[in-house]
């Protein structure tokens, strides 16, 4: 798995090619352990999905499947 954070205020662009834009709780991101995502299906869901996260932080997921 690979995750790209970004400042979602500030992000100017696309999603890039074989990434998903997700939404992850901060804080479980930076301990650098496992975590769950909510895949969005587009910048316009920005902000929809943050009920129950402490501290949203948004970026790009890539999964690689063995």
């Amino acid at each position: 798995m690979e995750f790209i954070a970004i400042d979602i205020n500030n992000y100017r662009g696309g999603i890039p090619t074989g990434f998903d834009l997700v939404v992850v709780e901060k804080s479980v991101y930076l301990t650098g352990g496992d975590f769950d995502a909510i895949t969005l299906y587009g910048f316009d869901e920005i902000g929809e999905f943050e009920e129950g996260l402490t501290e949203p932080q948004y970026g790009f997921m890539k999964l690689e499947l063995n």
